[in-house]
C-alpha cells in the first residue's frame, strides 16, 4: 500500500491529514490496517497513533435509514482520542452521555 505508507510517513500534520482525507478515511482505516479496538451494538472504534499529532480515532457507525437498494450506508466519523467505546463516541457525537442513552432498534 504505496499511499499509505507515504502517508505514515508524512512529518507535516496539515498535509498527512489533507492527504487521509483526499485518500478516503474509510479507505484508509481499512487499507492501512488501522486497529479495531471496540465493538459493540453502537458501531466500531478504531484507533491509530500518527507521529507528532493526537492519535486517529474513529467510530464507524450504519446509517439506519437503508439505501434505495435496501443496503445499509456505512460511516465513519472522527471523534476525540479519549473515546474507549463505540457508545461512549456515539454519545460524544451525539452531545449526551454515556448512561443516559439506549441504541432503540428501529423496524
Amino acid at each position: 500500500f504505496p499511499v499509505t505508507i507515504t502517508v505514515r510517513e508524512e512529518d507535516n500534520v496539515e498535509i498527512r491529514r489533507v492527504m487521509i482525507e483526499r485518500y478516503g478515511t474509510a479507505k484508509y482505516l481499512q487499507d492501512s490496517g488501522t486497529a479495531l479496538i471496540h465493538t459493540d451494538g453502537y458501531g466500531e472504534l478504531y484507533k491509530e497513533l500518527l507521529v507528532d499529532d493526537e492519535p486517529l480515532v474513529m467510530v464507524k457507525v450504519v446509517n439506519a435509514t437503508p439505501e434505495t437498494d435496501g443496503s445499509y450506508r456505512d460511516y465513519f466519523i472522527r471523534v476525540p482520542p479519549e473515546m474507549q467505546t463505540a457508545k461512549q463516541a456515539v454519545a460524544w457525537l451525539g452531545g449526551l452521555e454515556v448512561g443516559k442513552f439506549e441504541y432503540v432498534q428501529q423496524s
